[in-house]
């Protein structure tokens, strides 16, 4: 996957450098054909430039907002979640390190926000 992503990028990057030095080009010919003055050629392309900009910034977007959902509906933890899970493990292992510490178990169970229930016969 990560090579046919590579292709594509260098690709677009292959198209952006052609498409520019044409769009130079270009530019360069109606000036000497006097069609433009160089000042409004310079004008041109850079309007031509960030135009090109634009898209890319939109085109980013939307393919981040794709692989966004594409990686939601395979229904994979979000670095948030992870990091929120590995802190309440940490919180977790501390409690129990105090708990064997301690030999107290009464009152660090009454503080555990989710206490342990056992099962109803219906669970089991």
């Amino acid at each position: 996957m990560s090579d046919l992503l590579k292709k594509g990028f260098l690709i677009g990057l292959g198209a952006a450098v052609t498409s520019k030095e044409k769009a130079e080009k270009y530019f360069q010919e109606l000036i000497v054909k006097g069609k433009v003055t160089p000042d409004e050629a310079n004008e041109m392309f850079e309007a031509f430039e960030k135009k090109g900009t634009e898209t890319e910034e939109t085109w980013n977007r939307r393919s981040k907002e794709k692989a966004q959902r594409f990686f939601s509906d395979l229904d994979l933890a979000s670095k948030g979640e992870v990091a929120a899970l590995e802190q309440r493990i940490k919180e977790l292992d501390a409690r129990l390190a105090a708990l064997e510490n301690n030999g107290d178990d009464s009152q660090a169970l009454d503080n555990d926000p989710v206490p342990f229930e056992e099962p109803t016969k219906d669970e089991q």
